[in-house]
């Protein structure tokens, strides 16, 4: 089977049967909306925290090897989830999941990239990107809609069990990708501080640091608390955890369809304005929310792929997985910061209230960016 679909068939079977109700999980663990945005922060800034020494392990040692390590570190994650009683034990599953988190980010693409650059394939790398992240959207899909339905026919609890067989046949198919060869023969100490000079010297790096943070943080305003969003306009979790099922659905086809070269970097111009766009009607109206759902996730893969292929271009083999971190941790900082202070924004004066405030603020920012995109 070519590598490839190796790859496409570990996402789809990373299946998280608790993301279509997670946080109703996290509040029925008498969790308050400020705890629960501060634990989304804090797994953010952990990612942020454990970026770098992960991605020097995938040029140094083996991006396959940062993989492998993140499927491993995901069961104890989801363990200590499912034994869950209060704020303390989600706490500890969410240093586990961070961690799992940081080995893969980085690591896979820079792996999934330099095999293709081998093979002579690099201009594919756009539509398998989005390809690969439409089959983990896939996987997402299936676990939050079945997960639904296991929560409402057994318990919350049941349903996060489940997702351990799954990692672990994820991590299988893994271990049957071929292994990545470029690594960087300098000391530890010294491939930072040379990544880091290549990073600083770069203004088309710095400046596609800024746009991806842009457009993830303006969606994330919507996404983050997208199951309280839609909880307080239909109070049903098999309802949200099917919302989300549906979220996932539609991201994963966003990701999988190719729009064309020309159209994606029309839209990957743009989005910094229509993205803040559709995130102030989801604030306005909660009927708008699922047009922002639709749209939002459409117009951010779009735009994502292309940021990918200057990214990846724009970077050398034996540094990609830890610039590759770098970008993970300048994102996750900035990401757990604002979710932070997204859920006290939240929980002072409404979801609805606070996206207005957010989103006219993104719209400013946007309009400036735009005019400073990179393309190549």
């Amino acid at each position: 089977m070519d590598y490839v679909r190796r790859f496409y068939i570990s996402s789809l079977l990373h299946l998280t049967f608790y993301s279509g109700f997670y946080l109703i999980y996290l509040q029925s663990l008498s969790l308050s909306k400020s705890q629960i945005g501060f634990l989304i922060g804090l797994s953010l800034i952990l990612v942020a925290l454990f970026e770098i020494p992960t991605g020097v392990v995938a040029d140094k040692i083996s991006k396959k090897t940062s993989v492998l390590l993140s499927k491993i570190l995901l069961i104890p994650g989801t363990l200590l989830l499912y034994l869950a009683n209060s704020f303390w034990h989600v706490l500890f599953a969410t240093i586990f999941n961070s961690l799992a988190v940081a080995f893969l980010t980085g690591a896979e693409t820079g792996w999934l990239y330099e095999l293709l650059s081998r093979d002579g394939r690099r201009d594919e790398y756009p539509k398998i990107y989005g390809r690969l992240r439409a089959f983990e959207m896939a996987g997402s899909f299936l676990g939050a809609t079945l997960g639904g339905f296991m929560a409402r026919l057994s318990s919350m609890k049941m349903a996060i069990l489940l997702s351990v067989p799954f990692t672990l046949m994820s991590f299988l198919i893994v271990l049957t990708i071929p292994s990545d060869i470029a690594k960087s023969r300098l000391p530890y100490g010294y491939h930072l501080i040379e990544t880091f000079r290549f990073l600083r010297s770069s203004r088309v790096l710095a400046l596609l640091f800024a746009y991806a943070s842009l457009i993830g943080l303006s969606l994330a305003s919507f996404t983050s608390f997208m199951q309280l969003y839609f909880y307080e306009f239909m109070p049903s979790i098999l309802g949200v955890s099917w919302l989300s099922g549906l979220y996932t659905l539609i991201n994963g086809i966003s990701w999988y369809v190719d729009v064309g070269e020309n159209r994606r970097k029309v839209l990957y111009v743009y989005s910094p304005i229509l993205i803040p766009d559709l995130t102030l009607l989801a604030g306005l109206s909660s009927w708008f929310g699922f047009l922002t759902l639709v749209l939002g996730s459409l117009l951010f893969a779009q735009a994502f792929k292309e940021w990918q292929r200057v990214f990846q271009g724009a970077i050398p083999d034996d540094k990609r997985a830890t610039l590759g971190s770098f970008y993970s941790l300048f994102a996750s900082l900035i990401n757990g910061i604002y979710i932070s202070i997204l859920g006290t924004i939240f929980g002072k004066i409404g979801i609805r209230a606070g996206l207005v405030v957010v989103s006219l603020m993104f719209l400013g920012a946007g309009l400036v960016v735009r005019k400073h995109v990179p393309m190549e």
